[in-house]
């Protein structure tokens, strides 16, 4: 091995060294986060995304739960969930496809996450779409959706964008009307990224989705911002051999195929 392949070596390894010991972190911040009960949940969560589930339900286009493509993003939510905590294996997740073509995704509490088709689309290989679902996984791992006195409810809208400024900005889906933190945004990016790493997956998906979100006039859409706050948290972190199973190979032909 020649000196610079050896300096290249060390170099990867101190790398990888240091984003180990950040994951740990962002394990810890996340079961400290939040005033969860027995089930991994907060008081009262289960209550609140039951009434919101309800509405959604009812006016918005959902895939059928025994559908083969909702069945593959939910069993990859919960192994990201499983690989990552125990605090994530408590959690009674259940993954929803919304037929809409927008690559989105958003999470409401008590396990409730939502999946536009549009994002399993986006997502080039299965990386990706686990960057996409580990981001709604984060915002419930960090308690997020647990009543705080300090800064009024979070009620949960989440999805994958975030914001410039530090100020909530209120977001309409449908008959959903809730708000996007920025700083719960960023918080829950940090937190995926330790999802990604234990479960096997390349982090630096986050950052590749990151960059390629439609831009938008609205104002929580894709900035440098968060860009920039990924490419600082991840550095110099080589990337992971990547590759697709054939469960999402075979999701993706399904969706193609409609």
């Amino acid at each position: 091995m020649t000196q610079t392949n050896r300096l290249s070596s060390s170099a990867a390894k101190s790398g990888l060294s240091a984003l180990r010991r950040f994951w740990r972190v962002c394990a810890l911040f996340a079961l400290l986060i939040g005033a969860a009960d027995a089930e991994g949940l907060c008081p009262g969560e289960m209550q609140r995304a039951a009434k919101l589930r309800q509405r959604i339900v009812r006016d918005w286009p959902l895939r059928p739960a025994n559908d083969e493509v909702s069945q593959y993003v939910q069993s990859l939510g919960v192994y990201l969930a499983q690989r990552y905590s125990a605090a994530g294996s408590a959690i009674p997740w259940r993954f929803t496809l919304v037929r809409n073509l927008a690559p989105n995704a958003f999470s409401i509490g008590a396990g409730n996450i939502f999946v536009n088709e549009g994002a399993v689309n986006f997502a080039r290989d299965e990386a990706e779409l686990a960057a996409i679902l580990a981001h709604e996984l984060a915002h419930e791992l960090a308690g997020h959706f647990c009543q705080d006195n300090r800064s009024g409810a979070s009620r949960g809208l989440f999805d994958i964008f975030s914001t410039q400024e530090t100020q909530q900005y209120d977001v309409d889906i449908g008959s959903v009307m809730q708000k996007i933190d920025p700083v719960k945004e960023q918080q829950a990016d940090r937190i995926a990224l330790g999802i990604l790493q234990a479960a096997g997956f390349d982090p630096r998906a986050m950052l590749d989705v990151a960059k390629r979100l439609p831009p938008g006039d609205s104002p929580h859409m894709m900035d440098v911002y968060r860009i920039r706050s990924l490419e600082h948290i991840i550095g110099n972190t080589p990337r992971m051999p990547s590759g697709s199973s054939e469960a999402f190979q075979n999701a993706k032909r399904l969706l193609n195929a409609e």
